[in-house]
């Protein structure tokens, strides 16, 4: 061979080579516009939960035995992940993890190979973007059953997986104890009946269990009261006070409409002998009095005359609707109560409670309700229609009230052992922040019934009805007969 032709010779096979690298694509470069686009890989979950083992899978379509690749969108370009060789049908299955909750692109590549005198065009599946899912369980119950009944208990796990362990826990007060292992269905749920037994406050909680990668996972509990046989009482707080301004007209109608068993209201004497509806020791909350008369914005009732008290608008501070209700006389409120019961064919009792001075408006306002209605108070037997309140027990010690036969509540709202009630009341009314079964029973041995306030919201209801109370003052009337399954 000529020299000229040795060397030409390795230059072109050089030449070809380069040529050869330079047509072929890199492994993460985009597919070229000749590619031919297939199906998307079809997943095995529709929101993988993180660190969860899925698959991918799908079909290139028929060709020979050939690489293909699994490639995520990161940064911009496309990564490849994993590869695997398919058979000639081109189909393959990739076995993924999505370690996050974000959003996440995926894609199969095969390049295009000549092989055996024939070709195969590269191919690339259209991408498939799946959107992680965190995890969620839950445990539903019912709120309140009779003790000794049996209740329904709803667990779910989210997303849905079909088959997997959940653990259902309970605690009755010294720790989380397994009550079941389940199985959920195809819609994620599992189902459990619990029995209950004593008067108590039972919580639930759902474990779903590790699964194919994801981890355990703890939902939040969920508590069922068992409440005894002995029904609970409801007093309206103010009337009802959760839909229409307190110590009203309106609200004291709502509260016989809703067949609340008792009403509290809240008596203040004027300065002119009158007694009107009214908690705070000033008007400022619920009325417009620093509009109205701004010098004497922070005075007691007993600065102001009837006729300035009526002036005042005791609806507006709840809402524009109310707009000009007034704060009603003792007189006011009697009538329409009487007026309600004939209405609703329902009878309430009345909690009439003192916001007084001294034993002298105490006896002054007895003798005021005996005087406009006298059967409501007997000197003879309990369960009055009206029973007299004060946080004061020494607003009880006037001249002659052994006489009354008026049925006496005490309040107590201090832990103070020295706050302490004996016997002679028919009622005490702890607050619930005190509140627990040893000091309800206390009472209830001296010949009390007990009733607490403020019950706001199914659950203090419900811990004061575990605790053995006869009566809850709330704001909510139909909630809490609700949850006393009234």
């Amino acid at each position: 061979m000529p020299p000229r032709a040795r060397i030409t010779t390795p230059l072109a096979a050089l030449v070809m080579v380069l040529g050869l690298a330079a047509s072929a694509p890199a492994p993460d470069s985009p597919a070229p516009a000749s590619a031919v686009t297939v199906a998307a890989p079809t997943p095995s979950v529709a929101r993988p939960i993180p660190r969860e083992t899925f698959t991918l899978s799908g079909s290139m379509g028929p060709s020979v035995r050939r690489v293909v690749r699994l490639q995520t969108y990161q940064g911009g370009a496309w990564k490849m992940t994993q590869k695997q060789t398919v058979a000639p049908s081109g189909d393959y299955a990739f076995t993924v993890t999505q370690d996050s909750s974000v959003r996440t692109r995926w894609r199969v590549l095969a390049y295009g190979i000549k092989r055996e005198g024939r070709g195969w065009k590269e191919r690339v599946t259209a991408p498939r973007t799946l959107f992680g899912q965190q995890q969620a369980v839950t445990t539903s119950v019912a709120r309140s059953v009779r003790a000794g009944s049996a209740v329904r208990i709803t667990l779910f796990a989210a997303p849905v997986r079909p088959g997997r362990m959940l653990t259902l826990q309970r605690d009755s007060g010294k720790g989380w104890t397994k009550v079941a292992d389940l199985t959920t269905d195809a819609t994620g749920h599992a189902t459990y009946v619990f029995r209950t037994r004593a008067v108590a406050k039972t919580r639930f909680r759902t474990i779903a269990r590790a699964h194919r990668g994801a981890p355990a996972f703890a939902g939040p509990s969920a508590a069922v009261y068992a409440i005894g046989s002995r029904p609970v009482g409801v007093m309206a707080w103010r009337g009802d006070s959760l839909n229409y301004p307190e110590n009203t007209l309106d609200a004291f109608r709502s509260a016989v409409r809703q067949r609340a068993d008792f009403i509290e209201m809240d008596f203040q004497p004027t300065a002119d002998g009158e007694w009107v509806l009214l908690h705070d020791g000033d008007f400022r909350r619920t009325t417009d009095v620093e509009t109205r008369f701004p010098e004497r914005r922070t005075a007691s009732p007993r600065a102001f005359t009837l006729a300035e008290v009526q002036s005042l608008d005791a609806g507006s501070w709840m809402g524009p609707q109310f707009r000009g209700v007034r704060v009603p006389t003792i007189e006011e409120t009697f009538d329409a109560i009487e007026a309600a019961e004939r209405l609703e064919g329902h009878r309430v009792r009345l909690v009439v409670e003192l916001k007084g001075e001294s034993a002298t408006e105490m006896r002054a306002l007895y003798r005021k309700v005996v005087s406009l209605r006298p059967g409501w108070v007997s000197r003879t037997h309990h369960r009055d229609k009206a029973i007299f309140m004060s946080f004061e027990a020494s607003h009880f010690d006037f001249p002659g009230v052994e006489r009354t036969g008026m049925e006496k509540v005490a309040v107590k709202d201090e832990p103070d052992p020295a706050d302490a009630y004996g016997r002679g009341f028919a009622q005490v009314h702890l607050h619930t922040r005190l509140l627990d079964a040893a000091l309800v029973d206390r009472y209830r041995r001296q010949g009390a019934e007990v009733g607490t306030w403020p019950a706001v919201g199914t659950a203090s209801v419900l811990r004061a009805a575990v605790a053995g109370v006869d009566y809850v003052t709330t704001d909510d009337i139909a909630g809490a007969q609700r949850a006393l399954l009234h």
